[in-house]
C-alpha cells in the first residue's frame, strides 16, 4: 500500500509540488543556502557514503565482528532489523534464518522496502504513530538528492526517524556554525521509485568452475561474508 502511494504521487509532478503539504499541513521544506552550508557532499561522494553505511549494516547481521571499530546502531533499528531475519535458541547466538538468507540476495532496493516495511510495522511499539512516520517517509523521498534540509525543521518523531535512517545510509547528517542539516541519498529518493529500479551497488564478478571452485571478484567486505555463508575461503587476495 506505502509503495502503491509512493508511486502514485511519483506519477504526478503536480502532486509531488505539493507532497508535503498533503501529508503534514505544512509546505515543504526548502533547502538550506549555499551561504549557510558551504560546500556539500558531490552525489558521487554521497552515493559512496550511503552505500558503505548500508553495507556496514548488513555486516551487523552476518558478522558483527567485520563491522567497523566505533560503529554503533540504535536498539531500535537493530530490533527492526532482525525481526524475521534471526532465529535462535536458548542459550545460543542468533544465526540467520532462512527468510534472513534470501534477504540477502535480494536486490537493495528490496532490502530497503523490506526494512521499512518492518520499521514502520514496529513503529506503535516504540510510541511512534505509523501514520506520521509514513507522512514523513513518503515527504522524505521527494526532497532533492544532495540537498540540504535544516534539522531545526524537523518534529521530535522525525528527528528520531531521521537518526536511524542516517545508520541505513538513507541520509548524511552535517553540522555548521548555527545550524544542522540532513543530507539525502540516492536510497532515500529511491524509497519513491519501484522495486524493479535496483539502487546502485558495488560490481563483482563469480565464477564457479564444473569442480565447484569458485574466484569471487570484489572489494566488498560485504559480499565476502555472504560468500563465507555458503562456501569456505581458501584464499582471500585483493579484490580476489
Amino acid at each position: 500500500l506505502l509503495w502503491l502511494l509512493f508511486r502514485k504521487f511519483h506519477e504526478s509532478t503536480s502532486w509531488s509540488n505539493s507532497i508535503s503539504f498533503c501529508c503534514s499541513g505544512c509546505l515543504p521544506r526548502e533547502p538550506l543556502p549555499f551561504s549557510v552550508t558551504g560546500r556539500l557532499p558531490t552525489l558521487v561522494e554521497l552515493e559512496n557514503y550511503a552505500l558503505d553505511q548500508w553495507e556496514c549494516f548488513l555486516l551487523q547481521l552476518i558478522n558483527s565482528s567485520q563491522v567497523e571499530k566505533g560503529t554503533t546502531f540504535s536498539s531500535s533499528m537493530m530490533k527492526t532489523f532482525q525481526r524475521g531475519l534471526l532465529s535462535s535458541r536458548d542459550g545460543e547466538a542468533a544465526k540467520l534464518s532462512e527468510n534472513g538468507f534470501q534477504f540477502l540476495l535480494m536486490e537493495t532496493n528490496a532490502q530497503l522496502w523490506y526494512i521499512m516495511r518492518e520499521y514502520i510495522s514496529s513503529a506503535e511499539e516504540r510510541g511512534v504513530d505509523p501514520t506520521d512516520l509514513i507522512s514523513f517517509l513518503l515527504e522524505l523521498s521527494f526532497h532533492t538528492q544532495g540537498a540540504a534540509y535544516s534539522l531545526s525543521t524537523l518534529t521530535e518523531v522525525q528527528r528520531v526517524a531521521i537518526m536511524d535512517l542516517m545508520e541505513l545510509g538513507l541520509v548524511k547528517l552535517q553540522q555548521g556554525r548555527k545550524d544542522s542539516w540532513f543530507i539525502p541519498t540516492k536510497l532515500a529518493t529511491n524509497l519513491s521509485s519501484s522495486l524493479s529500479d535496483s539502487a546502485a551497488s558495488k560490481e563483482g564478478i563469480v565464477v564457479v568452475e564444473t569442480n565447484f571452485r569458485l574466484y569471487a571478484y570484489s572489494a566488498s567486505k560485504l559480499h565476502c561474508e555472504i560468500l563465507r555463508l555458503f562456501s569456505r575461503v581458501e584464499y582471500q587476495l585483493p579484490n580476489l
